[in-house]
Protein backbone atom coordinates (compact mmCIF):
# COMPACT_ATOMS: atom_id res chain seq x y z
CA UNK A 1 0.00 0.00 0.00
CA UNK A 2 1.06 3.64 -1.20
CA UNK A 3 1.06 6.66 1.64
CA UNK A 4 0.40 9.84 -0.10
CA UNK A 5 0.55 12.51 2.72
CA UNK A 6 3.76 12.62 5.69
CA UNK A 7 0.46 12.57 7.92
CA UNK A 8 -0.20 8.58 6.99
CA UNK A 9 3.50 7.61 7.86
CA UNK A 10 3.34 9.12 11.10
CA UNK A 11 0.38 7.75 11.97
CA UNK A 12 0.74 4.35 11.21
CA UNK A 13 4.30 4.89 12.52
CA UNK A 14 2.86 5.09 16.37
CA UNK A 15 0.13 2.58 15.75
CA UNK A 16 2.94 0.11 14.53
CA UNK A 17 6.11 0.77 16.90
CA UNK A 18 3.60 0.03 20.02
CA UNK A 19 1.59 -2.73 18.56
CA UNK A 20 4.05 -4.94 16.65
CA UNK A 21 8.16 -3.41 17.50
CA UNK A 22 7.75 -3.00 21.48
CA UNK A 23 7.14 -6.44 21.94
CA UNK A 24 10.56 -7.18 20.35
CA UNK A 25 12.55 -5.19 22.04
CA UNK A 26 12.81 -6.87 25.43
CA UNK A 27 15.08 -9.98 24.17
CA UNK A 28 17.76 -7.12 22.75
CA UNK A 29 17.91 -5.56 26.04
CA UNK A 30 19.27 -8.32 27.99
CA UNK A 31 21.85 -9.15 24.60
CA UNK A 32 22.55 -4.99 25.07
CA UNK A 33 23.38 -5.50 28.31
CA UNK A 34 25.48 -8.28 27.92
CA UNK A 35 27.36 -6.52 25.75
CA UNK A 36 27.83 -3.31 28.06
CA UNK A 37 29.61 -5.82 30.33
CA UNK A 38 31.33 -6.82 27.38
CA UNK A 39 33.14 -3.76 26.42
CA UNK A 40 33.84 -3.03 30.35
CA UNK A 41 35.87 -6.34 30.30
CA UNK A 42 37.70 -4.84 27.11
CA UNK A 43 38.32 -1.25 28.66
CA UNK A 44 39.72 -3.20 32.04
CA UNK A 45 41.99 -5.27 29.63
CA UNK A 46 42.91 -2.72 27.57
CA UNK A 47 44.23 -0.42 30.90
CA UNK A 48 45.97 -3.58 32.22
CA UNK A 49 48.09 -3.60 29.02
CA UNK A 50 48.31 -0.38 29.02
CA UNK A 51 50.04 -0.01 32.44
CA UNK A 52 51.93 -3.56 31.86
CA UNK A 53 53.84 -1.18 28.99
CA UNK A 54 54.47 1.81 31.20
CA UNK A 55 55.86 -0.58 34.03
CA UNK A 56 58.15 -2.42 30.87
CA UNK A 57 59.41 1.16 29.75
CA UNK A 58 59.80 2.02 33.36
CA UNK A 59 57.19 4.94 32.82
CA UNK A 60 59.73 6.60 30.22
CA UNK A 61 57.61 7.74 27.05
CA UNK A 62 59.64 6.87 24.56
CA UNK A 63 58.19 6.40 21.04
CA UNK A 64 58.24 3.03 21.30
CA UNK A 65 56.17 3.22 24.03
CA UNK A 66 53.30 5.79 23.08
CA UNK A 67 53.18 3.36 20.06
CA UNK A 68 52.13 0.77 21.90
CA UNK A 69 50.03 2.54 24.03
CA UNK A 70 48.15 4.47 21.07
CA UNK A 71 47.87 1.09 19.22
CA UNK A 72 46.34 -0.90 22.26
CA UNK A 73 43.80 2.44 23.13
CA UNK A 74 42.60 2.06 19.30
CA UNK A 75 42.40 -1.88 19.28
CA UNK A 76 39.78 -1.17 22.66
CA UNK A 77 37.56 1.27 20.36
CA UNK A 78 37.87 -0.23 17.42
CA UNK A 79 36.86 -3.23 19.14
CA UNK A 80 33.46 -1.47 21.09
CA UNK A 81 32.99 0.07 17.52
CA UNK A 82 32.91 -3.34 15.72
CA UNK A 83 30.51 -4.70 18.55
CA UNK A 84 27.94 -1.67 18.64
CA UNK A 85 27.95 -1.78 15.32
CA UNK A 86 27.46 -5.52 14.70
CA UNK A 87 24.36 -5.02 17.53
CA UNK A 88 22.81 -2.26 15.78
CA UNK A 89 22.63 -4.44 12.43
CA UNK A 90 20.97 -7.79 14.33
CA UNK A 91 18.72 -5.00 15.61
CA UNK A 92 17.65 -3.49 12.52
CA UNK A 93 17.30 -7.19 10.55
CA UNK A 94 14.99 -7.75 13.16
CA UNK A 95 12.77 -4.86 13.80
CA UNK A 96 13.31 -2.82 10.47
CA UNK A 97 10.92 -5.07 8.31
CA UNK A 98 8.25 -4.84 11.03
CA UNK A 99 8.78 -1.08 11.03
CA UNK A 100 8.46 -0.60 7.22
CA UNK A 101 4.80 -1.95 7.52
CA UNK A 102 4.09 1.84 8.58
CA UNK A 103 5.94 3.15 5.72
CA UNK A 104 3.63 2.10 3.03
CA UNK A 105 5.18 0.21 0.01
CA UNK A 106 8.90 1.45 1.16
CA UNK A 107 11.38 -1.35 1.68
CA UNK A 108 14.88 -1.76 3.98
CA UNK A 109 17.83 -3.09 3.01
CA UNK A 110 21.71 -3.01 3.78
CA UNK A 111 22.62 -3.03 0.03
CA UNK A 112 23.17 -0.38 -2.60
CA UNK A 113 19.77 0.65 -4.51
CA UNK A 114 21.64 3.48 -6.55
CA UNK A 115 24.40 2.38 -8.37
CA UNK A 116 27.70 3.76 -9.34
CA UNK A 117 27.47 4.32 -12.50
CA UNK A 118 24.05 5.73 -11.97
CA UNK A 119 26.05 8.41 -9.28
CA UNK A 120 29.01 8.70 -12.13
CA UNK A 121 26.61 9.65 -14.56
CA UNK A 122 25.42 12.71 -12.53
CA UNK A 123 28.91 14.41 -13.12
CA UNK A 124 28.50 15.49 -8.97
CA UNK A 125 31.00 13.14 -7.62
CA UNK A 126 34.87 13.29 -8.05
CA UNK A 127 36.79 9.97 -7.43
CA UNK A 128 35.61 7.05 -6.07
CA UNK A 129 36.59 3.70 -6.82
CA UNK A 130 34.92 2.38 -3.23
CA UNK A 131 30.99 2.65 -2.37
CA UNK A 132 29.99 1.51 1.44
CA UNK A 133 26.47 1.73 2.05
CA UNK A 134 24.78 1.26 5.43
CA UNK A 135 20.57 1.81 5.34
CA UNK A 136 19.10 2.09 1.93
CA UNK A 137 15.27 1.77 0.79
CA UNK A 138 13.10 2.50 -1.79
CA UNK A 139 9.31 2.58 -2.41
CA UNK A 140 7.23 5.38 -4.03
CA UNK A 141 5.30 8.36 -2.60
CA UNK A 142 2.77 10.12 -4.04
CA UNK A 143 3.30 8.11 -7.61
CA UNK A 144 6.97 8.57 -7.60
CA UNK A 145 9.57 5.87 -7.38
CA UNK A 146 12.06 6.86 -4.96
CA UNK A 147 15.47 5.26 -3.92
CA UNK A 148 17.64 6.38 -0.64
CA UNK A 149 21.40 5.54 -0.14
CA UNK A 150 23.16 6.03 3.16
CA UNK A 151 26.06 5.90 1.72
CA UNK A 152 30.08 6.86 1.73
CA UNK A 153 32.54 7.10 -1.59
CA UNK A 154 35.42 7.00 -1.58
CA UNK A 155 38.98 6.26 -2.82
CA UNK A 156 42.12 4.35 -1.54
CA UNK A 157 45.72 5.21 -2.64
CA UNK A 158 48.86 4.14 -0.87
CA UNK A 159 52.16 5.92 0.06
CA UNK A 160 55.91 4.82 -0.68
CA UNK A 161 55.71 3.03 2.07
CA UNK A 162 53.06 1.02 0.97
CA UNK A 163 50.56 2.47 3.92
CA UNK A 164 47.03 2.65 2.06
CA UNK A 165 45.33 6.32 2.68
CA UNK A 166 40.84 6.65 2.65
CA UNK A 167 40.11 9.63 0.93
CA UNK A 168 36.26 10.23 1.68
CA UNK A 169 34.49 12.13 -1.75
CA UNK A 170 31.23 11.86 -0.12
CA UNK A 171 29.30 10.44 3.24
CA UNK A 172 25.51 11.24 3.36
CA UNK A 173 22.53 10.43 1.81
CA UNK A 174 21.38 10.27 -1.53
CA UNK A 175 17.92 10.42 -2.61
CA UNK A 176 17.01 9.86 -6.31
CA UNK A 177 13.38 10.74 -7.35
CA UNK A 178 11.42 10.40 -10.32
CA UNK A 179 10.04 13.53 -11.78
CA UNK A 180 6.42 13.37 -13.18
CA UNK A 181 8.08 15.86 -16.27
CA UNK A 182 9.35 15.00 -19.05
CA UNK A 183 13.44 16.70 -19.59
CA UNK A 184 15.62 15.31 -22.02
CA UNK A 185 18.65 17.26 -20.71
CA UNK A 186 21.12 17.31 -17.70
CA UNK A 187 20.86 20.23 -15.14
CA UNK A 188 23.93 20.33 -12.20
CA UNK A 189 23.61 21.70 -9.02
CA UNK A 190 26.82 21.93 -6.83
CA UNK A 191 28.51 23.93 -4.66
CA UNK A 192 30.14 27.07 -5.62
CA UNK A 193 34.14 27.25 -5.49
CA UNK A 194 36.55 29.60 -5.84
CA UNK A 195 37.06 27.05 -8.92
CA UNK A 196 34.38 25.11 -10.40
CA UNK A 197 34.85 23.02 -13.24
CA UNK A 198 32.53 23.31 -16.23
CA UNK A 199 30.43 20.56 -17.43
CA UNK A 200 28.06 22.10 -19.76
CA UNK A 201 27.57 25.62 -20.18
CA UNK A 202 26.90 27.69 -16.86
CA UNK A 203 23.20 28.95 -16.40
CA UNK A 204 22.56 32.48 -15.58
CA UNK A 205 19.89 32.57 -12.98
CA UNK A 206 17.71 34.66 -11.41
CA UNK A 207 18.50 34.61 -7.75
CA UNK A 208 21.75 36.03 -7.38
CA UNK A 209 21.82 34.39 -3.45
CA UNK A 210 21.63 31.42 -5.01
CA UNK A 211 24.31 31.73 -7.49
CA UNK A 212 26.39 32.86 -4.70
CA UNK A 213 26.23 29.52 -3.02
CA UNK A 214 25.31 26.92 -6.08
CA UNK A 215 27.13 26.52 -9.34
CA UNK A 216 24.78 25.35 -12.34
CA UNK A 217 25.38 24.17 -15.70
CA UNK A 218 23.41 22.49 -18.18
CA UNK A 219 23.33 20.98 -21.33
CA UNK A 220 20.29 23.16 -22.53
CA UNK A 221 20.17 26.47 -20.91
CA UNK A 222 16.35 27.45 -21.49
CA UNK A 223 15.46 23.64 -20.04
CA UNK A 224 17.81 24.37 -17.20
CA UNK A 225 15.86 28.03 -16.30
CA UNK A 226 12.63 26.15 -16.88
CA UNK A 227 13.42 23.91 -14.06
CA UNK A 228 15.53 26.16 -11.61
CA UNK A 229 12.54 29.12 -11.43
CA UNK A 230 12.44 31.27 -8.44
CA UNK A 231 10.48 29.36 -6.32
CA UNK A 232 12.18 25.95 -6.75
CA UNK A 233 15.77 27.83 -5.73
CA UNK A 234 13.91 28.95 -2.72
CA UNK A 235 12.77 25.88 -1.89
CA UNK A 236 16.08 23.74 -2.48
CA UNK A 237 17.80 26.14 -0.07
CA UNK A 238 15.35 25.24 2.69
CA UNK A 239 16.13 21.70 2.12
CA UNK A 240 19.70 22.23 2.81
CA UNK A 241 18.51 24.06 6.11
CA UNK A 242 16.41 21.38 7.12
CA UNK A 243 19.13 18.61 7.00
CA UNK A 244 21.95 21.10 8.82
CA UNK A 245 24.07 19.49 5.80
CA UNK A 246 27.26 20.86 5.00
CA UNK A 247 26.39 20.88 1.55
CA UNK A 248 23.95 19.64 -0.98
CA UNK A 249 23.97 19.13 -4.60
CA UNK A 250 21.75 17.81 -7.16
CA UNK A 251 21.61 16.48 -10.82
CA UNK A 252 18.62 16.36 -12.81
CA UNK A 253 18.77 13.88 -16.03
CA UNK A 254 16.46 11.01 -17.57
CA UNK A 255 13.85 12.66 -16.02
CA UNK A 256 15.15 11.86 -12.63
CA UNK A 257 16.38 14.14 -9.41
CA UNK A 258 19.84 12.98 -7.73
CA UNK A 259 19.86 14.98 -4.56
CA UNK A 260 23.65 14.27 -2.85
CA UNK A 261 22.56 15.39 1.15
CA UNK A 262 26.69 15.44 2.61
CA UNK A 263 26.17 14.97 6.68
CA UNK A 264 28.94 13.24 8.93
CA UNK A 265 26.11 12.19 10.75
CA UNK A 266 24.86 8.60 11.13
CA UNK A 267 21.28 8.69 9.77
CA UNK A 268 18.86 5.80 11.22
CA UNK A 269 20.60 4.79 13.80
CA UNK A 270 18.88 2.44 16.42
CA UNK A 271 20.56 0.54 18.78
CA UNK A 272 22.63 3.03 20.80
CA UNK A 273 24.17 0.97 24.02
CA UNK A 274 24.03 3.88 26.14
CA UNK A 275 20.66 4.04 26.49
CA UNK A 276 17.16 1.50 26.66
CA UNK A 277 16.44 -0.38 22.93
CA UNK A 278 13.17 0.53 23.56
CA UNK A 279 13.39 4.60 24.09
CA UNK A 280 11.24 5.68 21.69
CA UNK A 281 13.23 8.93 20.95
CA UNK A 282 15.43 7.01 18.65
CA UNK A 283 12.60 5.78 16.80
CA UNK A 284 10.86 8.69 16.21
CA UNK A 285 14.39 9.92 15.33
CA UNK A 286 14.48 7.86 12.53
CA UNK A 287 11.16 8.54 11.44
CA UNK A 288 12.02 12.47 11.07
CA UNK A 289 14.80 11.41 9.12
CA UNK A 290 13.22 9.12 7.25
CA UNK A 291 10.68 11.53 6.53
CA UNK A 292 12.24 14.22 5.96
CA UNK A 293 13.68 12.70 2.37
CA UNK A 294 9.74 12.32 1.37
CA UNK A 295 9.16 16.04 2.10
CA UNK A 296 11.73 16.83 -0.94
CA UNK A 297 8.63 15.98 -3.07
CA UNK A 298 6.41 17.45 -1.26
CA UNK A 299 9.06 21.05 -0.95
CA UNK A 300 9.94 20.49 -4.61
CA UNK A 301 6.53 19.71 -5.90
CA UNK A 302 8.21 17.16 -7.95
CA UNK A 303 4.88 14.89 -8.56
CA UNK A 304 3.07 18.24 -9.85
CA UNK A 305 3.19 18.06 -13.98
CA UNK A 306 2.93 21.72 -13.75
CA UNK A 307 5.61 24.47 -13.55
CA UNK A 308 8.26 24.29 -11.14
Amino acid sequence: MEFNSIQDFRRNFTQVYHSSVVPQLDAFEQTKNQLRRKISIIYIVGIIVVAIILFIFNFNFTQECTTLIVLTIMACISLKGWLSKNFEKTLKQTVMPIIMKAFGNFVWVNASVIDSYTLQATRLFGRFDHKKDDDCFYGTYKGLAINIDETELYYITRDSDGHSHKHTEFKGVIAQIDFSKNFKGHTIIRRRGLLNSKVYEEVKLEDPEFSKMYFVDGSDQIESRFILTTSFMERFKNIKNAFNASQMEASIKDNKILIAISTTKDLFKLGNISKPVNDTKQFTKMLDEFVSILEIVDELKLNQNIGL
